[in-house]
């Protein structure tokens, strides 16, 4: 008797799956909002508690297995043929502005100030250098590395192998119209739009608060955010049908260009002799502690509410970020070597990461120790930077340019979700339809508005806390896809 093959409309498959998660979790999240919020507090916590060691292990490994691959024999081999695509400045500034950008002005003066006030250990650097290492540590190796090796892992199997950029491409042949291959393509989608949808959330609050500084606003309420997120989805929705080399290349190069303007000129007007001092010692203190730190060992340990709030959390956060970010990384990087690409996805931008918050860093702890500022001030991640920038000369100047920034890096990572989203959705061409391209801007903005109207700022925590559970399955899978690439790495090198 022949065995039962059981084979899958892949494409249709994963649409179902998808339509059906989009639409239980909006009927749900309508009908029970207390009720969803709730629970998922619960399990979100239950999840770090448990699976926090492995979060932790994974994390360092993602840092380890990059390292060598670019030190191995690897990282001279090429993926694809030809010439890179981009320049090297449009292909970091286009990973750049997809990975962390919006983030980076959340994060930018609040991070630091939370670790100098609260820090969460004992340390021999002085206060400020121990609360910049901590902010690295977050938003340095780590973070990149997940990104990065997955990208790599996507890449190898678009350039080399299947010519597709579907996460389900990793499987052997005989597993392709499998319900794993469903699975894989179903969670790297939903993580995907959970992870845009929690961005643009986040960043038109942030948006409301520069408008509301500008216009001086007492309070905002949360449906005033709904205006921001239609006008921020139809620019992306413009760009990404524009393609990577038009809409999304060039507002990426807009958005590094403003950036570094914008560090410059806070480095220049603010007290810049001890920004240099800051960043080497701080990067000197991340490097010599970082192994203890990223595993919680020895003298290096922090307490587990610390552990849980903060470096599981942002773990978590990174991974579900991961198939977003990678699979667009992985789009853009014909042509690099795995060397360059490593160095590229890991170390620059890495050290951008860190110049970046040494500067708005250091600046801000001077400011609280000349007795100029509270630190009160730069407790919300909406409002800390306009209130830091208020501090210095040419506060409207430096203001409008962060509130550029912010609608330009929102609409990068959106313009890059929906490129994303569109890839799969169309059996995983590097090219998708504009018509899929069109169809993911107009629901994500929808799926973004419902998530406002029905929990207001609460659904976006949870939304940001679904994020995490989605983490966990994603961050199996993550650990799978690279155990069997690099078992393929062996296998061909012994062959």
């Amino acid at each position: 008797m022949k065995s039962r093959n059981l084979n899958f409309d892949l494409k249709k498959s994963t649409r179902i799956v998808t339509g059906l998660f989009c639409f239980l979790f909006l009927g749900v999240s309508l009908a029970f909002p207390s009720f969803f919020k709730t629970k998922l507090g619960e399990w979100t916590a239950e999840i770090l508690e448990v699976f926090g060691g492995f979060y932790l292990f994974l994390g360092f490994a993602a840092v380890a297995v990059m390292v060598l691959i670019a030190l191995s024999p690897m990282g001279g081999k090429k993926l694809g043929k030809g010439e890179p695509e981009y320049s090297w400045f449009s292909w970091i500034a286009m990973l750049y502005s997809t990975g962390m950008g919006a983030g980076l002005l959340l994060r930018a003066v609040q991070e630091p100030v939370f670790y100098f006030t609260n820090p969460p250990r004992e340390s021999n650097l002085s206060p400020g250098d121990f609360a910049l290492e901590y902010t690295f540590f977050h938003w340095g190796f780590t973070p990149w590395a997940f990104y990065g090796l997955f990208g790599l892992v996507i890449a190898s199997n678009l350039f080399h192998k299947d010519k597709t950029i579907l996460s389900s491409s990793v499987l052997p042949s005989r597993f392709r119209g499998s319900i794993g291959a469903v699975a894989m393509d179903s969670l790297t989608i939903i993580c995907t739009l959970l992870g845009v949808v929690a961005a643009v959330g986040l960043g038109s609050r942030q948006l409301l608060d520069a408008v509301g500084y500008w216009l001086g606003w007492e309070a905002i309420s949360s449906e005033q955010a709904i205006f921001p997120v239609l006008v921020i989805c139809a620019l992306a929705t413009v760009s990404a049908y524009s393609g990577v080399n038009r809409g999304i290349k060039i507002l990426s190069n807009l958005n590094i260009g403003l950036a570094l303007a914008l560090m410059v000129f806070t480095w220049y007007i603010g007290s810049s002799g001890i920004v240099s001092g800051a960043l080497i010692r701080s990067f000197g203190g991340y490097l010599y502690e970082f192994i203890p730190m990223s595993l919680n060992l020895s003298g290096m340990k922090v307490s587990h509410q610390f552990l849980t709030d903060w470096t599981i959390f942002y773990w978590a956060f990174w991974l579900a970020w991961a198939p977003f970010t990678g699979v667009f990384i992985a789009r853009i990087s014909k042509g690099r070597t795995v060397r360059a690409f490593v160095i590229g996805t890991m170390l620059i931008p890495s050290v951008g990461t860190f110049l970046w918050f040494s500067v708005f860093g250091a600046n801000a702890f001077a400011l609280i120790e000349a007795g100029l500022v509270t630190a009160e001030k730069f407790e919300s991640v909406y409002s800390a930077i306009f209130n830091f920038f208020a501090a210095f000369p040419l506060s409207p100047l430096s203001n409008a340019v962060t509130t550029v920034l912010i609608i330009t890096f929102l609409i990068t990572s959106v313009d890059s979700a929906i490129f994303v989203l569109s890839m799969f959705s169309d059996e995983g061409k590097t090219n998708p339809s504009g018509k899929i391209r069109m169809f993911w801007g107009f629901s994500i903005s929808l799926f973004t508005v419902a998530v406002i109207l029905i929990g207001r700022d609460q659904l976006l925590g949870s939304v940001s806390q679904l994020l995490i559970l989605f983490a966990l399955p994603f961050s199996f899978l993550f650990a799978g896809m690279v155990g069997y690439f690099l078992y393929r790495i062996v296998k061909e090198k012994n062959n």
